[in-house]
């Protein structure tokens, strides 16, 4: 292939040496395949560049320490230019022709020996180029693509935060009613969202929604479910409490309304409690029935029949209303908690993961229980310690409210979360 070129040059030993072995390369090559052999200095190689180089040759006893020498070799393999060493003593492992990845032979290698040697490396001289280049272009792309990935990070950190702004910062306590909060998102960001209001002197409100699907969609999906949840009109006259079934009915319209091309759902339960009587007013929209955990061991649900929201246009929405004992816990949750609790009889990966009634006997022992946030404690710490807490596969949000005397002091409570 015409247009090859080698340049032969010596280190810690006389240039002429360059020279004869640049003369005896010359006689020995075939004059079949075109060349040009050349002898140079080596801070003139480095000067003058090594675009139009393809092999550079180098001469020397063996053992090379200078740095400068070091210096020469590295600006050769940065410029993908390679390096074939002859030299009188075989280095030791380590040496620096290693480092640049130099073939190393013998001085007492023959003329037509190392013509041949140099033959073979230039005619894989293009092969190896277009590798190289691939390579910087694939270092280029790697460079890019990581920093798309900290910007992706750094965004999906910030809508964290965001999201979490949409919680409430702190639970309210009334007249011997108390609530806590889990809530923990399967990554960055949750699919679920919940609320816990005080709406005046007697009344609280504990809502839940579940977004389908996870991460980012799921998560915008949430923003408008809180920013569309009406539980309080403020009017000329006063106030007005909406009821749980027209909080749903409105929810639900609104995501109608939102939608484009494709629907999105997701499932709703909100219960009004007014915390003197102990009455509360419950509707849910698909949603997972909340557990009661009655003060005589027994185990209720708050049902009430509805449709999923943002699916069904005019969809009616039932109410229920039951009056608790003192000493009664309810426990609202989302439908991760079917998959959080692994089955300890399973005996594949598969079987293990799929959705089981576990939760349902961890959440009878909070019974025992007093205060809801012992409650959240609990269930937290042993979610964590169950086999890929770190990986749970889904969202997973739990509110508890516990019926107690009622206290002269109420106050709000901090809300107890998971990240």
């Amino acid at each position: 292939m015409p247009g090859w070129k080698i340049i032969v040059t010596a280190i810690e030993c006389e240039a002429s040496r360059a020279e004869r072995i640049a003369r005896r390369l010359r006689h020995a090559w075939p004059s079949s395949q075109p060349v040009s052999i050349e002898a140079a200095l080596m801070h003139e190689l480095i000067a003058n560049g090594t675009d139009d180089v393809h092999i550079v040759v180098i001469v020397g006893p063996g053992e090379c320490h200078a740095n400068t020498t070091l210096a020469y070799l590295t600006t050769l393999d940065e410029a993908g230019v390679p390096v074939v060493a002859v030299l009188d003593q075989m280095p030791a492992p380590g040496n620096i022709f290693e480092f640049v990845k130099a073939l190393v032979l013998p001085s007492s290698t023959d003329d037509l020996g190392l013509a041949s040697s140099l033959m073979g490396m230039l005619h894989r001289e293009r092969e190896i180029r277009s590798l190289r280049q691939e390579l910087s272009i694939s270092q280029r792309f790697h460079g890019g693509l990581e920093g798309q990935i900290a910007q992706i990070h750094e965004e999906l950190q910030l809508a964290s935060t965001v999201q979490r702004e949409f919680l409430p910062r702190e639970i309210p306590s009334l007249a011997g009613v108390t609530f806590g909060a889990l809530w923990r998102p399967t990554n960055y960001v949750s699919g679920d969202i919940y609320d816990i209001s005080r709406l005046d002197e007697d009344h609280i409100g504990m809502f839940l929604a579940d977004a389908v699907g996870h991460g980012v969609p799921a998560a915008l999906m949430t923003m408008v479910i809180v920013r569309s949840l009406v539980l309080k009109e403020v009017t000329d006259e006063g106030y007005r409490i909406v009821p749980p079934s027209e909080v749903l009915t409105r929810l639900n319209e609104a995501l109608i309304r939102r939608q484009g091309g494709t629907t999105r759902f997701a499932t709703a339960a909100y219960a009004l409690i007014n915390c003197r009587t102990r009455e509360i007013t419950f509707a849910g929209a698909g949603h997972p029935h909340p557990m009661v955990l009655h003060p005589d061991g027994t185990v209720g649900s708050l049902i009430s029949d509805g449709g999923l929201l943002g699916v069904f246009e005019n969809e009616e929405y039932k109410e229920s209303k039951c009056t608790f004992d003192v000493g009664t816990k309810v426990v609202m949750y989302s439908d991760g908690f079917e998959q959080a609790f692994p089955d300890e009889t399973a005996r594949t990966l598969r079987e293990r993961k799929r959705p089981n009634e576990r939760y349902r006997t961890e959440f009878e022992r909070l019974a025992e229980i007093d205060l809801p946030q012992d409650m959240i404690r609990t269930i937290n710490e042993k979610l964590d310690d169950q086999n890929g807490s770190l990986h749970q596969l889904d969202d997973l949000t739990m509110l508890c409210m516990c019926i107690n005397e009622e206290s002269s002091q109420q106050s709000p409570q901090l809300v107890s979360q998971a990240a």
